[in-house]
């Protein structure tokens, strides 16, 4: 009896144990990775031997330990897997910035803020012009452009701009100018370390403030912005091989200026507004920045 009366003693401490510490801590579920990120993340590793291709997406499929075919979850095909990287970089972009903390001129903060972009490139630089093709399609370049906007505007709000006037557009579309020229130099810049490809930029960076390059008006801005990222999608195309045919046909057939597929900002300037603000080419008015959602760091090549 006494041993039946403990053990039941003991049972009902258990319990109550388990339910206060239930209380006090509720478990969660492990969260489930999603499956198409974690295919993305190891594809990247094929990328420079077999493209932004589906073969690319195939082998990350295995790695991960789907079968191949499961490259089928992408229905947009490769330029799923570009979008990818592209919003990683900007991810590390930001993270970069928002962890300086040295007191630079503004021309040096720009210089800075490209650099870390295509530094990152860097290592995908053989394929990445057949992910620029990719990403020149018509159903994609709006997109393109979109993130390279926001790209730039993150640059310009480490470099201390907090304006809402027209300079708010004209600075973003010089910027625009020379990231894409340097972008394009560095494809071709078989100098040590890309050395070749950091003095191009800074000249353009200087040039661009001692020449005072800034359009005057609307009309200029979007002509810029036009000039600056059809050049870079076009040269693009040009360099990459099988995807060339297609690009330029369809592009000059469907889509002459890729800006006029996405709304046109300088429409309607942002008013001035009394707290810093940092916006996008989409949302010039808004009081936060976008900020794309945080992919799995991928692995090392």
């Amino acid at each position: 009896m006494f041993l039946q009366r403990s053990i039941r003693r003991i049972g009902l401490s258990s319990r109550a144990f388990t339910s206060a510490a239930s209380a006090a801590a509720p478990l969660e579920p492990p969260k489930q990775q999603d499956p198409s990120q974690v295919i993305l993340t190891h594809t990247l590793r094929h990328v420079n031997t077999s493209g932004w291709t589906l073969e690319s997406l195939g082998n990350g499929a295995r790695d991960a330990g789907f079968p191949s075919v499961a490259h089928g979850m992408f229905p947009r095909g490769p330029i799923e897997l570009v979008e990818y990287f592209m919003d990683d970089v900007q991810r590390q972009v930001q993270d970069k910035l928002a962890a300086e903390t040295e007191d630079l001129p503004v021309t040096d903060r720009l210089k800075r803020g490209i650099k870390f972009r295509l530094e990152i490139l860097a290592p995908y630089l053989s394929m990445w012009p057949q992910a620029m093709a990719l990403g020149a399609l018509p159903q994609n370049a709006p997109t393109t452009v979109k993130k390279l906007a926001e790209m730039i505007d993150d640059i310009w709000v480490y470099a201390g701009d907090r304006s809402t006037d027209m300079s708010w557009y004209t600075k973003r579309a010089v910027l625009t100018g020379v990231y894409t020229s340097t972008e394009l130099f560095m494809l071709t810049d078989q100098s040590p370390n890309h050395e070749e490809t950091w003095r191009f930029l800074d000249r353009r960076i200087e040039e661009a403030i001692a020449l005072g390059e800034l359009p005057n008006n609307a009309q200029d801005v979007a002509g810029m912005l036009s000039i600056g990222v059809q050049s870079l999608l076009s040269t693009a195309a040009a360099l990459a091989g099988p995807l060339t045919h297609q690009v330029v046909t369809q592009v000059s057939q469907h889509v002459p200026n890729p800006l006029s597929a996405i709304p046109n900002p300088i429409v309607s300037p942002p008013p001035p507004v009394s707290t810093p603000v940092s916006p996008h080419v989409t949302t010039p008015a808004s009081t936060t920045a976008s900020t794309p959602a945080k992919p799995t760091k991928y692995p090392e090549l």
